[in-house]
């Protein structure tokens, strides 16, 4: 008996690890309740905010075969309330990736939390925040089932409140193409495929990443790896691209947004044009979801995006990213410069200006060498006979 119920502890345990799952943040604004088409402080592991002021949170989480209960949100491990502002996502439920996974509308019931805009009741508010004295708090937000079970939306982060005796920021984060709130973007499901980004700076920076991803995950074995990295802009894509990066980050993905997929810079890049590149390897990306193929996806901009300052390679779709840059007045972007042929490399076949063309040895110039040799032994004689006398 004790046998049994050891295999059927197995088999639940299984089944439980194979229950697929996936938590997103979109956006966390400080007193701002409506989405503004960027992620604002989703990404950072460090929030400043001053005494009085709120934090709001838009985003979704799921679990297939699972009942969303609420979101709750811990400071220094205590758990607190979020406002009662929950919506349906069933239209999740037809997308081709999740239908042929087997997910069905009531997976996504209340997967919603909060809302778009202020006059549908606008963000999820993290009540309390704005309650909080001076000082520097660890936070985290949580999604939780009606099982007990619970999801990381965003996992610890710290929150500071006023001043803090810190020094006033240098940098701070620009939206080169804004990602939309849907549920869409480009899929990475073969591996090593590589899609890319060329952009211009107008200052100076030392990060740039991808405010918003989903994936598989790596306790549903369906693991893979995203390789990140950043070029310096010589004369046109193919020929950058040719070249050696300034830098290369590999992520080991964990699940939707984990890790934040960036490119750390430690020595802070110039004011130029670069070209960032993702590239997905692993085993498990297969190309076919629908029979467990890993994926990583990164969101779609905007519907009113400016891409006319970005040049996207290696895919017909736009996908969103942002760059942590030096704090500056006026825009960060500016457009990108035309491309241009490499220059052709001078050949050392015909003498450069201002070269002497050496002597050559060939066979008239040494008859002509001998003709003088002998020339110059009999005036040597000459000479010394005239002296005899």
């Amino acid at each position: 008996m004790k046998k049994v119920l050891g295999i059927m502890l197995v088999v639940v345990l299984v089944l439980a690890l194979a229950v697929p799952a996936f938590a997103g943040i979109d956006a966390l604004y400080a007193d701002v309740n409506s989405y503004q088409g960027n992620a604002g402080f989703a990404t950072e592991s460090t929030v400043s905010i001053d005494p009085g002021q709120k934090l709001y949170i838009l985003g979704w989480f799921a679990a297939h075969g699972k009942t969303v209960d609420k979101v709750v949100w811990t400071l220094n491990g205590e758990e607190k309330e979020c406002s009662d502002n929950y919506r349906d996502r069933t239209e999740i439920a037809t997308l081709d990736a999740f239908k042929n996974a087997g997910w069905v509308a009531d997976d996504f019931i209340k997967a919603g939390f909060g809302h778009d805009v202020a006059d549908q009741g606008g963000m999820m508010e993290l009540l309390g925040v704005d309650a909080l004295a001076e000082g520097t708090y660890t936070v985290s937000i949580v999604g939780k089932y009606t099982d007990g079970s619970s999801e990381d939306i965003k996992g610890a982060f710290t929150l500071v409140v006023g001043n803090g005796g810190g020094e006033a920021p240098t940098t701070q984060n620009y939206t080169a193409v804004p990602q939309a709130n849907l549920t869409d973007g480009i899929w990475l499901t073969q591996q090593d495929q590589t899609v890319g980004v060329e952009f211009t700076t107008t200052a100076g920076f030392n990060r740039v990443f991808l405010p918003s991803t989903w994936s598989s995950r790596k306790d549903q074995n369906r693991e893979c790896n995203v390789v990140l990295k950043l070029y310096k802009f010589e004369y046109n894509a193919e020929n950058t691209l040719s070249k050696d990066p300034i830098a290369t980050y590999s992520y080991e993905v964990i699940k939707d947004g984990d890790p934040l997929c960036a490119i750390e810079l430690n020595d802070k890049a110039e004011a130029g044009t670069y070209i960032l590149t993702i590239t997905t390897t692993g085993e498990k990306l297969t190309g076919d979801t629908a029979n467990g193929s890993a994926y990583f996806v990164m969101d779609h901009a905007t519907a009113d995006a400016d891409l006319s300052k970005v040049k996207y390679i290696g895919t017909e779709k736009n996908f969103a990213f942002s760059v942590t840059g030096d704090i500056i007045e006026g825009d960060f972007f500016a457009a990108n410069p035309d491309d241009t042929e490499v220059p052709a490399q001078q050949t050392t076949d015909q003498p450069q200006t201002g070269e002497v063309t050496p002597p050559q040895t060939g066979d008239a110039a040494v008859a002509m060498i001998a003709v003088i040799a002998v020339l110059a032994m009999g005036a040597a004689v000459v000479f010394a006979k005239k002296r005899s006398f």
